[in-house]
This record gives C-alpha cells, sequence and structure tokens, in this order.
C-alpha cells in the first residue's frame, strides 16, 4: 500500500515515519520505490473488465472509459487514468494495452495508500500492463499529528522538503506537496 511519506516497498506495506514533524502521508509500494508499491489503488470509473472481457461495475473513474471501448481501441489506450474521487489518481504514461486488465483487482487506492499489482505473481514484466511509468497524485496527505504545526511559510517549507527527501528516497520523482491542500504528486518509473 501507498502512503505518503512512510511508503513500502516491493510487496511490503511501509511503516510511518516518526519524526519530530512525522512524514505520514501515503505509502507507495513498487519495486522502485519503498513507498510507491506495485498495489495501487486509484480512484473508480463506472465499468470495468472482468475475467473473459465481461463488463462489470468499478470502484474507480476510469478515463478514457475502456466500457465503451472496442476491443481493438483496447488494446492502446493513451494516458489511462485511474481515478478514486476525494483520493487520488494514477496516470499511466503512453499506451496501454487494457484487454483483460481487471483494474479493480490490480489497483487500491485509499487515503494514503496507493497499491499497483497487490499479487505480485500477477506483475507483467516492465513496461506491460499497469507496470509502466506512472504519475501519482494523493489527496488528504496530512502530518499525523494535523495541520496546525503548518501555519507558518517557514514550518511548511521545512515539511515540503521532508516530503520530497521522503520521495525521493523511496525512487520515486518528487513533483509536488502542498501544505495548504493536503495534495502530493509523485511520479514513478514502475511498479
Amino acid at each position: 500500500s501507498a502512503r505518503p511519506p512512510a511508503a513500502a516497498a516491493a510487496g511490503q506495506a511501509a511503516e510511518p515515519a516518526h519524526a519530530q514533524e512525522s512524514l505520514e502521508l501515503a505509502t507507495v509500494e513498487t519495486d522502485v520505490a519503498p513507498n510507491v508499491s506495485s498495489r495501487t489503488e486509484l480512484p473508480s470509473s463506472p465499468v470495468g473488465r472482468g475475467p473473459g472481457g465481461a463488463k462489470k461495475p468499478t470502484k474507480f473513474e476510469v478515463s478514457p472509459d475502456i466500457s465503451k471501448l472496442s476491443d481493438e481501441d483496447l488494446s492502446y489506450v493513451a494516458e489511462l487514468e485511474v481515478v478514486k474521487p476525494g483520493v487520488g489518481s494514477i496516470l499511466f504514461h503512453g499506451l496501454t494495452d487494457c484487454r483483460g486488465l481487471d483494474i479493480d483487482s490490480l489497483v487500491h487506492l485509499d487515503i494514503g495508500e496507493v497499491l499497483v499489482y497487490p499479487d505480485q505473481a500477477l506483475k507483467p514484466p516492465l513496461g506491460q500492463g499497469l507496470n509502466k511509468r506512472a504519475t501519482v497524485t494523493m489527496y488528504q496527505c496530512w502530518p499525523p499529528n494535523g495541520r496546525a504545526h503548518l501555519e507558518d511559510a517557514a514550518s511548511r517549507e521545512r515539511y515540503r522538503g521532508k516530503i520530497q527527501v521522503m520521495t525521493e528516497e523511496k525512487n520515486a520523482r518528487f513533483i509536488d506537496y502542498d501544505c495548504c491542500t493536503g495534495v502530493w504528486k509523485f511520479q514513478v518509473e514502475h511498479f
């Protein structure tokens, strides 16, 4: 699962980091980043495809709406985005072959947690399926002890810096963390 500051490494959930200003935000599990895992839950789309390609309701919003695509169009979906409103999103860059993908079982996205391929046995080779470069945006990523200590500019900048260091230690590329909105954005090369 992905927990912002306290993230998990390939297949393992990360324990929250406790410092004076704790960085327990979200954990992301991946082979690349200890807190960016191959387990990522995303916002939901109304319909996904289950075993055998049958359409079924999903817990995520998926764009484009893969439930409306032909098998041919499913084979090359550009910039696939999986979103869980109020929680976060994952934008999978490039073309993705969505034929046979059951996004609900491959992606897990909750507050402070993002997992892609929770079952490592289902994880395809690098660059295939959802095991590819992606930008993750997590909402509601607040310090465990609350936002009160982030009221002045110096505290916000110090905390943002800690989030950046934690993200980079997990082999993810830090894009931004907004102390006022609790939105954390980073990129991984693969899950």
